[in-house]
């Protein structure tokens, strides 16, 4: 490792952790993982670590696995440390990675999430959190769902975004059917007439379930496309549960 000493945030070599948006990140295919417990995540996936800019505890703490990488490893006093936006959510250990590629269709495993619309940031991560959990480690993101490699979703997954695998899908109905070619059963959750309640249902050793955004729901060409339909029966008061605790309910049945 070689350490280097950040006198003041205007140091060129620390401007990407200085920014909260990611749209610049994205163009050059990296990330921003940040706090200790993420950031060792990180260090501990096959994931390309570029650099870290830590405080100097962190390193202290760490030294043994730090001596390890072969980066530059960025360190500066607690009160440069403070001068950065969002100091409260990454106290000062952040790394920058490169964003792990996107697999194939074929590479998908026989269990897989698929994400459909969601586009909060907060709900995506913790369902990563909730698949990492139950050991279900393929997603399909379609082209309106927000990445899961923003810097937020990244957060809240606790790092599990780097132990699943994810394929990005620009025709999410073309991508179904060839699944179901496969031999996988497409599983669409909703909570309408006519679906089978979760605990009558039998998921198949090749299956494919559906989250759908909480506002819209799955749409209506996909569900047209789905072999099944399933539901988790609740008061007929409550219209729907929260997506990210309802993938929990669904993935639990699905690791069984």
């Amino acid at each position: 490792m070689n350490i280097i000493k950040v006198d003041n945030i205007s140091d060129k070599n620390i401007s990407e952790f200085l920014s909260l948006k990611d749209k610049s990140l994205a163009l050059s295919n990296t990330i921003i993982v940040e706090t200790e417990k993420v950031v060792l995540k990180l260090l501990n996936s096959n994931t390309e670590v570029i650099k870290l800019f830590v405080n100097p505890d962190f390193i202290d703490r760490h030294s043994e696995l730090l001596s390890k990488l072969s980066i530059d490893i960025y360190t500066a006093d607690k009160e440069v440390m403070q001068e950065i936006i969002g100091h409260n959510l990454h106290h000062g250990v952040m790394a920058l990675a490169r964003r792990p590629e996107y697999i194939s269709l074929d590479e998908l495993q026989d269990k897989v999430l698929i994400l459909n619309g969601l586009t909060s940031p907060e709900n995506i991560g913790t369902i990563v959190r909730n698949c990492a959990a139950f050991n279900i480690n393929s997603i399909i993101i379609d082209k309106r769902t927000c990445s899961p490699y923003v810097r937020r979703c990244i957060r809240v997954s606790m790092g599990n975004i780097f132990r699943v695998k994810v394929y990005k899908s620009n025709d999410l109905k073309s991508d179904l059917k060839k699944l179901q070619s496969l031999g996988h059963r497409v599983i669409s959750t909703a909570n309408q007439e006519g679906a089978i309640d979760l605990p009558k249902y039998s998921f198949p050793k090749k299956s494919c379930v559906i989250i759908g955004s909480e506002g819209h729901g799955i749409e209506k060409d996909i569900l047209e496309v789905s072999d099944d339909i399933i539901r988790i029966p609740i008061d007929d008061t409550v219209a729907h549960l929260n997506a990210a605790c309802s993938s929990s309910i669904f993935l639990y049945q699905l690791s069984q």
